[in-house]
This record gives structure tokens, C-alpha cells and sequence, in this order.
């Protein structure tokens, strides 16, 4: 039975990633990344230990307030899952909102 669920016999797919931004991920970045985020079919979850947001909702992942130095977790589940998963987590990474903005596909 899928339930719905886009990947019924699939885990998502995740990645752990420090935060190396020196500013965090203020709003530049985090409206940069929804950007790309929304590329894909995906569900994108971005999750702090007392947080969750969704990746695609710039005001959702600057509520994370995640400084530099942040590990976050990056979960991404869907049809193109294998395919984001590593352009998104470079993009999370980058140490600046140009740099994520030029690991843009």
C-alpha cells in the first residue's frame, strides 16, 4: 500500500551539513535556495534539532536561524530525490549566497 507517500518502498534520501556562510542563512541565501529548491518535483526538508522547514519556503528556512557552524540535516524525497540531493547540499553549504547562487544547475 503507497499511502500516498511519493516513494512508498523508499526512504528519503539525506545529507548533514555545516553551515559555512559567516553571515548564517539569512535571507539572501535562504531565498536562493527555495529558488532552486523548487526545480525539483521533491519534497525538500531542511531539519535543526528543535526545527524543521520546508526547503522550498525562504521564510520557513530562515526561521532556523542557522549560523555558521549549523549542522543541519537536508532530507529530500521524491521522484528526482537522487538528483537534488547533491545539488542542494552544495548549495546549502556554500559559503556565501553567490557561491550557492553559482552551484545553481
Amino acid at each position: 500500500m503507497d499511502n500516498g507517500h511519493p516513494n512508498p518502498n523508499k526512504m528519503p534520501l539525506q545529507a548533514k551539513i555545516l553551515v559555512r556562510n559567516p553571515h548564517g542563512i539569512h535571507m539572501r541565501p535562504s531565498m536562493a535556495f527555495a529558488k532552486l529548491a523548487a526545480k525539483y518535483k521533491s519534497t525538500v526538508t531542511i531539519r535543526k534539532p528543535d526545527r524543521t522547514a520546508n526547503g522550498k519556503s525562504m521564510t520557513q528556512i530562515m526561521t532556523l536561524a542557522a549560523r555558521e557552524g549549523t549542522e543541519l540535516v537536508l532530507e529530500v524525497d521524491g521522484e528526482d530525490a537522487a538528483a537534488a540531493l547533491p545539488i542542494l547540499a552544495a548549495a546549502l553549504a556554500a559559503p556565501s549566497a553567490e557561491a550557492m547562487l553559482s552551484s545553481n544547475p
